[in-house]
């Protein structure tokens, strides 16, 4: 409901405004289209209804809210009244709106809960009944309504004088009731017995409303272990606004608030109301931290402006695309922090860990998260075991990918180099994982038993350093225009690095096992192909660029034995495959994997850098951030992207709260009257 003579005053003045009518005056001030004007701005598709009871619309209003929601007529109702005095009025505007929810709605959703509506009641003056006897029958209507004793209240007045024609005073005397019941303030007894509060209202020819409030309920105990926020936990706190300065302004507020914060539960509650109970606006940041001071810090870093503040979406996710790094990234302790933080995963890799243990008699586990020095000793010999070090890096791409899949991050498309390709073709629905297993041991297996061989790196173009060549040494893999690895027999590959490096020719042996996609392959070729007899394979259900052709994968091809003694055998052409990712509109990146490489090889592509979003999933190997700060960075640059995050998922520990932060800094216009 509203209080205001507003449209008296513009039309008094309607000369000095001529190009406002007198239908878009009433439309903007009337009280019959308040609330269906709130509606239709905000987007609430539930009953839309003006209240007007003068001195008792705000809780007229509150008692219709209830009903609509006892009803099933609406989830949430907005209810309140505002007053509106021109300069000349008297200084009683305001306005005030309660968002009301079923009780058990709100803390399933984790709302902050400031009171519970126990009881309300409407009602007027009968015939020969006086002001005061119905009042009081109205309030015993609500206490009867909300099925408590007679116990003490505590009554929030109306300031004698305030008149029962205005809308603002019960209105602000219903706000400080929801306070002081949270707050516990103003209640008889101090601390003894439930805190509570009344409200009354009144208008004119004895219109009477009465609301009870009580204290928020005590939240339901939690299971053991799970209250608790874990110190080393990170949060991602996602941030939005209609421009760039306010974006800003926004880091700005933000931050204040969170310099006042003490205790990892209010980050991560904080962290849970902006990702949850927050507007998503074109223009876009984020912040990861671990602890409120660190978000508090980075937030005051934020300056105005698209490079400084963060991004903008353009409404429409990119299409994500996962690439999967080879071997040569593991180390010790690969996705550690992730592995202890989010159980979720920790079940995922367990769950592989166990699979190929009793498939293959590998223990896998002791890399991931090795406690005490025997442990770090049994997982450094197996990181280099070349046999266990690919089924590492295998199995933990596997895992990695599923968790962006829980977090809401869908590939539209995936792509491998050289061993991720398995990965990349398991995620696609290629062949299972127990058949992916399968196939990752035999290949490691059988280029185990290639004869002694050797990689070198040369700079120089793929055609310019083929005839170069000697026999028997080929190309392996081609990462850039001019950046080339070849691969073969170790003494003609050691003697071509002799002379032509002798030569000026930019060129370095490798430091790694055998001499994967070579000639020394081809003794293998033919068991290989025999053992991909006995995997089922299937058509990929998401697309699929080839490392070996550098394209897009032809569906029929790479579920054939062929595709893959051809993968095992040809170059990596990776240069070709960021070329063929370039012109894929819009796309993002995301390595997902250890180390870095492939998200280094996608920045130096001399387009794709300028055109796509390139994001790792885990930090390189050397780099001590931890990993799941790295992790959720990414996450929150796909949000900003515009991908739709699935924000429970990334709180497995505790269930957060929505808890109170700073409203959006509106960026405001002024439009004065002219005066009369």
């Amino acid at each position: 409901g509203a209080t205001t003579a507003h449209a008296a005053r513009l039309r008094r003045q309607a000369a000095g405004s001529p190009h406002i009518d007198d239908r878009q005056v009433r439309a903007a001030t009337g009280a019959d289209f308040l609330a269906s004007r709130v509606a239709y701005k905000l987007g609430l598709t539930g009953p839309a209804v003006s209240v007007q009871a003068a001195g008792a619309t705000a809780l007229v209003a509150v008692h219709t809210a209830v009903q609509a929601l006892l009803g099933g007529e609406c989830d949430v109702a907005l209810a309140g009244s505002v007053t509106v005095h021109g300069p000349e009025g008297a200084p009683s505007g305001g306005c005030a709106v309660a968002v009301l929810k079923p009780l058990r709605a709100a803390r399933d959703a984790g709302d902050r809960i400031y009171a519970v509506l126990s009881g309300t009641a409407v009602g007027s003056t009968g015939a020969g009944e006086s002001a005061d006897a119905g009042r009081a029958r109205i309030a015993r209507d609500a206490l009867a309504v909300s099925g408590l004793a007679t116990a003490p209240l505590a009554p929030q007045d109306v300031s004698d004088g305030a008149g029962v024609t205005d809308t603002a005073p019960v209105a602000a005397a219903f706000v400080r009731a929801v306070l002081d019941v949270y707050e516990g303030a103003g209640r008889p007894g101090g601390d003894a017995g439930p805190r509570r509060a009344a409200v009354s209202g009144s208008g004119p020819f004895g219109m009477h409303a009465h609301a009870i409030l009580e204290r928020p309920p005590t939240e339901p105990a939690a299971a053991a272990g799970s209250t608790a926020v874990p110190a080393e936990s990170w949060q991602l706190l996602p941030y939005s606004a209609r421009s760039a300065s306010a974006l800003a302004a926004v880091a700005a507020r933000l931050g204040r608030c969170l310099d006042r914060a003490e205790s990892s539960e209010e980050l991560q509650d904080a962290a849970w109301t902006l990702q949850t109970g927050r507007a998503r606006h074109a223009h876009r940041g984020f912040v990861v931290a671990h602890d409120p001071a660190e978000a508090a810090a980075a937030l005051a870093e934020v300056k105005a402006g698209p490079k400084r503040s963060g991004g903008t979406s353009a409404g429409s996710p990119p299409p994500v695309v996962f690439t999967f790094p080879g071997h040569g990234g593991q180390h010790i302790g690969m996705a550690r922090g992730l592995y202890r933080l989010d159980p979720h995963f920790r079940a995922d890799l367990d769950a592989c860990v166990a699979h190929v243990r009793d498939a293959s008699g590998v223990e896998l586990g002791v890399i991931f998260d090795p406690e005490g020095e025997a442990a770090e000793e049994a997982a450094r010999r197996s990181v280099a075991d070349g046999r266990i070090a690919q089924l590492a890096v295998f199995v933990l791409e596997y895992a990695l990918a599923k968790a962006f899949i829980r977090w809401g991050v869908r590939p539209a498309a995936v792509v491998g180099h050289s061993l991720g390709g398995y990965a990349a073709a398991c995620i696609a629905g290629v062949f299972s994982f127990p058949d992916a297993v399968r196939m990752v041991l035999k290949r490691t297996e059988l280029l185990l038993t290639l004869a002694p061989g050797a990689m070198a790196a040369v700079r120089l173009p793929e055609a310019e350093l083929l005839p170069l060549l000697p026999e028997g040494v080929g190309i392996a893999v081609i990462s850039g225009p001019d950046q080339v690895t070849v691969s073969g027999p170790r003494e003609p590959v050691e003697r071509f690095v002799e002379e032509h490096a002798a030569k000026g020719l930019e060129t370095r042996l490798l430091k790694v096992p055998g001499a994967g996609h070579s000639s020394l392959v081809d003794a293998v070729l033919d068991e290989y192909e025999a053992f991909l007899a006995g995997i089922t394979f299937h058509r990929p259900a998401i697309r699929v660029v080839s490392d070996t052709t550098g394209t897009w994968a032809d569906p029929e091809e790479i579920r054939t034995p062929a595709y893959w003694c051809r993968h095992m055998r040809h170059a990596v052409r990776y240069h070709d495959v960021l070329e063929t990712l370039n012109a894929f509109q819009g796309c993002a990146l995301v390595e997902v994997g250890p180390g870095t490489t492939l998200t280094s090889l996608a920045r130096r592509h001399a387009e794709l850098r300028w055109n796509h979003l390139i994001l790792q999933a885990l930090p390189h190997p050397t780099d001590e951030t931890p990993d799941p700060k790295v992790l959720l960075s990414a996450v929150g640059a796909l949000w900003v992207a515009g991908v739709d995050i699935a924000w429970p998922a990334l709180h497995p520990l505790r269930a957060p709260r929505r808890t109170s932060l700073p409203g959006y800094p509106y960026e405001r216009t002024a439009f004065p009257v002219p005066a009369a």
